[in-house]
C-alpha cells in the first residue's frame, strides 16, 4: 500500500506583532475561526512571536489601543483574539524574537512580519512552506518558498530595522498604509495555503513589490515547480511514497509525479492504493484508458471530477476510472457520463474505500441486468460491489 498522512493538525508561525503582524492576525484569525476550513480539520494553532513591548508610536499604525501601551505585544494580540478561540483554533503567545532554528516551534506554514534580516534568513532554512513580508511607507513587498534561491538571498541582505513608516510620518501624521497591504497578502496567502495543503482548491496571491500609489511594480522570479493539469497523455511511472507524499502535501496534485504514480497504479490495477491518493488529496480523480491503452488523468473537487474530453485520446475509450470520498456508487452525474459516453465507452469503475463498483456496455444478446430499463443507461450492467483484493504496492 501507498500511505500518505491524512493528518490536518496545522502549526501556523507568525514572526513579528508589529504594523505587519497585529493588521494579519486581526485579519486571519476571525476568518479562521468558523468555516469549512476549520470544520474538516482536526486543529490549526497559531504561534505568534515578538519581544516588543506597545509603545505610544505603535498606535498610529499598529492594532494597539493606548491603555495597551507598555504591555506585551503578543500578549495584547491574544486578548484582543480571544473571541474568535475554541476547541480547535488556538493561539498562543511566544515573546521572544526568533534568531536561530531554535528559536521556532516546528511549523507547516510561517509567515515573517518583522525588519529582521537574521528571522528572515532562519525561517527561509527551515523546512515548511513561508512567506517574507516587507513594508515601507504605501509599498511592500511580498516573497514565499516560490521565489528562486538565489534571489531571495539577493534581496535580504544585512541591514539595521527599519520602521515601516517612513522617517517623520507618525509625528506628521502622514501615516501610509503599506503594512496593511503586506498584511491582507498574509492573510489571504495562509488562508489559500491552508485550503491547499487540506486538499481543496486555493490559488496562492504570487510574490510581489508592490504600491498603493502605483500599483504592482514587479514580481519576483519564481522557480520552476508547480505544473499544471495535465491534459495529454500521462506515461506511467511509480515515484516513491515520499515523493507523492511531498508534492501533495505542497498541494503540487497535479505534479508529474502525482500523476504519473496515479496513472501506473490504474495500469496495475492497484485501485485501493489509487484510492488512498485520492483521499489524501481530499480529491476525487478520474482515469481514462483509451483505445490504444493511453492513459489520461484528471484531479477533480472534493465532491466532483468530470471526464473532460482528453488531448489526443482515441475513441473508443477502453475504461473510465473515478473515485468517490466513501462509497463506490452511480451519482448523477456519473449517470450522466455514462449515458453520454455510452456509444464510445468500454468499462467504468467508481472506487470507494474499500471496493468498487463495475458497469460494463452490454452487449447484444447479453442477459445482464442493466442499471436502466430503457435509455442510454438499459446499455450498462448493474453489478454488485466488489472488496479490493489484498495487494502489497512496492515500497
Amino acid at each position: 500500500m501507498v500511505l500518505l498522512n491524512s493528518d490536518l493538525h496545522f502549526e501556523i508561525a507568525i514572526i513579528g506583532a508589529g504594523g505587519i503582524g497585529s493588521n494579519l492576525i486581526a485579519n486571519l484569525v476571525p476568518a479562521l475561526h468558523r468555516g469549512e476550513l476549520l470544520d474538516t480539520s482536526d486543529s490549526i494553532t497559531i504561534r505568534v512571536y515578538d519581544s516588543d513591548k506597545v509603545s505610544n508610536s505603535n498606535l498610529a499604525h499598529q492594532r494597539f489601543s493606548p491603555d495597551q501601551v507598555g504591555m506585551q505585544k503578543v500578549d495584547v494580540i491574544a486578548t484582543n483574539m480571544l473571541p474568535f478561540i475554541g476547541d480547535k483554533l488556538s493561539l498562543e503567545t511566544c515573546p521572544w524574537d526568533v534568531r536561530a532554528g531554535n528559536d521556532v516551534v516546528p511549523y507547516d506554514i510561517a509567515i515573517v512580519a518583522t525588519d529582521s534580516p537574521l528571522a528572515r534568513r532562519v525561517v527561509h532554512s527551515l523546512d515548511g512552506f513561508w512567506l517574507d513580508l516587507r513594508c515601507r511607507g504605501d509599498g511592500y513587498v511580498a516573497m514565499d518558498f516560490r521565489v528562486v534561491p538565489e534571489h531571495v538571498r539577493m534581496m535580504t541582505p544585512d541591514q539595521p530595522a527599519m520602521s515601516c513608516q517612513l522617517d517623520g510620518a507618525i509625528s506628521s501624521g502622514n501615516i501610509q498604509f503599506g503594512h496593511t497591504l503586506a498584511a491582507a497578502h498574509g492573510s489571504q496567502w495562509a488562508i489559500q495555503m491552508l485550503r491547499i495543503m487540506s486538499g481543496n482548491n486555493g490559488v496562492l496571491p504570487e510574490p510581489q513589490i508592490a504600491s498603493l500609489s502605483f500599483g504592482t511594480l514587479s514580481k519576483h522570479p519564481m522557480k520552476d515547480g508547480v505544473r499544471q493539469i495535465s491534459v495529454g497523455r500521462v506515461e506511467p511511472f511509480r515515484h516513491s511514497p515520499k515523493t507523492v507524499r511531498c508534492r501533495i502535501s505542497t498541494g503540487d496534485v497535479n505534479s508529474q509525479e502525482v500523476i504519473e504514480t496515479v496513472a501506473q497504479l490504474a495500469q496495475e490495477g492497484d485501485w485501493a492504493s489509487l484510492w488512498q491518493i485520492a483521499d489524501s488529496m481530499k480529491r476525487e480523480i478520474s482515469i481514462l484508458f483509451d483505445s490504444k491503452g493511453n492513459i489520461f488523468v484528471d484531479v477533480g473537487t472534493r465532491g466532483e471530477v468530470i471526464m473532460s474530453p482528453p488531448i489526443g485520446a482515441e475513441i473508443p475509450f477502453r475504461l473510465w476510472v473515478h473515485t468517490h470520498p466513501l462509497d463506490a456508487y452511480w451519482s448523477n452525474t456519473d449517470l450522466h457520463t455514462l449515458s453520454c459516453f455510452s456509444d464510445i465507452l468500454d468499462e467504468a469503475i467508481v472506487l470507494g474505500h474499500d471496493h468498487l463498483k463495475r458497469a460494463s456496455r452490454i452487449k447484444l444478446g447479453d442477459s445482464s441486468k442493466a442499471i436502466s430499463e430503457n435509455g442510454p443507461l438499459s446499455s450498462w450492467t448493474d453489478e454488485e460491489t466488489t472488496q479490493y483484493l489484498s495487494i502489497e504496492v512496492e515500497q
